[in-house]
């Protein structure tokens, strides 16, 4: 009966084994916990390094190497900044319960587009100041608690994938919601980036930036896009839905 009894129970237990092993989930899609079925909408992807990154042809795989690559940034909160207070962190907080519907509508949105990820982390290169501002133990993201200004988001994600398709690379979108005090912290105009209506992208080179800008000034010239900022840098602002319609850095033909 005992013997009997452990062959049983083996058996169960490689089962168990295999099926935890198992390949079959496809990238984007999760187990419903509730109903035991998987969920056919698209959802947040978490970037793999070995799969995503190196995978050659992939048009999404630039995006991925930079988000997984964002995640390696050490971390030393920033000494002196204007800390948040309780009702700018509940805010921030707020934003971040609603990730998912905001990756899962921006995904329709565009395509399932990588850039989309790249949407709700705050620009890497500022994260001690992020820490500062917040804390050590607030996690490294930002959604727009209204959900009216993510259209803006998803129409800059539809122009960098226009973009990419015209050989013209983004090597990282870096801002888009950049909430008080934390846009003052890292010296940020007050009427952009506060509102959830415009992101910045650094492209991979100046040619690059060069050939987006005129682009951008086309787009702007039939109503698509209200402000554009052209940076010393490779990066260039998409004022989607700015209050203020201008350009600065360099105009416009």
């Amino acid at each position: 009966m005992k013997k009997s009894l452990f062959l049983i129970l083996s058996c169960c237990f490689v089962f168990f084994l295999s099926s935890c092993g198992s390949d079959d989930i496809e990238v984007g899609e999760i187990i419903d916990s509730e109903r035991g079925v998987a969920s056919e909408e698209p959802q947040p992807r978490f970037p793999n390094p070995d799969k995503d990154v190196n995978t050659p042809d992939d048009d999404s795989a630039a995006c991925l190497q930079s988000l997984y690559y964002d995640q390696l940034q050490p971390i030393f909160p920033s000494a002196s900044c204007q800390k948040a207070n309780t009702t700018q962190i509940k805010q921030v907080n707020q934003g971040n319960m609603k990730r998912d519907k905001f990756l899962v509508n921006c995904y329709k949105a565009t395509g399932r587009s990588c850039w989309c990820d790249q949407l709700v982390r705050p620009n890497p290169s500022s994260i001690n100041t992020f820490h500062c501002t917040y804390g050590k133990d607030q996690v490294h993201q930002l959604i727009h608690p209204d959900e009216s200004t993510w259209k803006y988001a998803y129409e800059a994600v539809k122009i960098v994938e226009e973009l990419q398709a015209s050989k013209i690379e983004t090597q990282i979108i870096y801002n888009w919601w950049r909430p008080e005090p934390y846009n003052k912290n890292v010296g940020g105009a007050a009427g952009r980036h506060p509102f959830g209506t415009s992101i910045d992208v650094r492209f991979k080179t100046k040619n690059m930036q060069n050939s987006a800008f005129a682009r951008l000034c086309k787009m702007r010239s039939k109503g698509r896009i209200r402000a554009i900022g052209y940076y010393a840098s490779t990066a260039i602002h998409f004022g989607v839905g700015d209050s203020k319609a201008n350009t600065w850095g360099k105009a416009c033909p």
